[in-house]
């Protein structure tokens, strides 16, 4: 096992793939790994819409399953943010949107 697959010792590591293309939008699943748990996390991609800037994407996460304690609004938060940025870097350089997406976030 490489270490892009085990839980962090500190922080979180969000690892999702690209689950559902719709003409609505695209939804990435996966998970939050805390040091002491894998939380589910489901990102949401819809376009906006035709009142909306061209481009510009509704992005929403949803964390389930964290136990108490657990920020799980910074949780979601972050994915998002996370998401919106590999979406951006992709649509910036003229690739497809990624099918994998994992990346670590210190402890704040």
């Amino acid at each position: 096992m490489d270490a892009s697959q085990r839980r962090p010792t500190a922080g979180v590591r969000y690892a999702l793939e690209r689950a559902d293309e719709e003409e609505a939008g695209t939804t990435y699943r996966g998970f939050a790994h805390l040091p002491d748990a894998d939380l589910p996390l489901e990102v949401r991609i819809e376009q906006a819409s035709e009142g909306g800037a061209e481009g510009r994407a509704n992005v929403t996460a949803r964390l389930e399953g964290a136990p108490v304690g657990v920020d799980v609004a910074g949780l979601e938060k972050a994915g998002a943010a996370l998401v919106k940025a590999a979406l951006r870097a992709a649509r910036d350089a003229g690739r497809a949107m990624p099918r994998r997406i994992v990346r670590w976030r210190g402890p704040t």
